[in-house]
């Protein structure tokens, strides 16, 4: 095998193997069994998530997912990947084909009201390429129950490759 690092691509909520993903995915899944279904955005208490919210973000989703905007981004993710993303749409990330993995990942979500997981390494950030990361990302319905209004996700990064 080559000493590149392997990517894995998209994977389903039981595929979590992380402390922090797996913190989110009981939390998601409590909220869904307490809900029958997926859980509403202003049931979430982020006090229940404190210990890992430093490697967090929420999204908001815009017009059903024409786009999608950090409302939150944790201080780790700040200090890991280097910038700080509150506030700033996705369909504003660079470079492009970035953007459009995104936004096909979460426009998915909000379509089918899935959460994705997925483990790959760091590939956009020259000084970066070294992290690995798996991340978790659940999605939150409106008030009304009617569509996905927030998607949440948390990362854990790691220094070694993915096998």
């Amino acid at each position: 095998m080559q000493d590149e690092l392997v990517t894995i691509e998209i994977g389903t909520i039981d595929d979590c193997v992380q402390p922090v993903t797996m913190a989110l995915r009981d939390y998601w899944q409590t909220m869904y069994a307490a809900a029958n279904g997926v859980p509403k955005y202003r049931d979430v208490d982020l006090m229940d998530l404190h210990k890992i919210a430093h490697l967090m973000f929420v999204k908001d989703v815009i017009n059903d997912g024409e786009d999608f905007i950090n409302r939150f981004w944790g201080s780790e993710l700040r200090r890991t990947v280097g910038f700080e993303a509150t506030g700033v749409r996705v369909g504003t990330y660079e470079p492009a084909a970035r953007r459009n993995r995104l936004l096909a990942r979460y426009r998915t979500m909000t379509r089918e009201r899935i959460p994705i997981s997925r483990r790959a390494e760091i590939k956009h950030l020259e000084d970066k390429r070294h992290l690995t990361y798996e991340v978790l990302n659940v999605p939150f319905l409106d008030p009304d129950g009617g569509k996905v209004s927030q998607i949440m996700a948390a990362y854990e990064f790691h220094l070694r490759p993915l096998r």
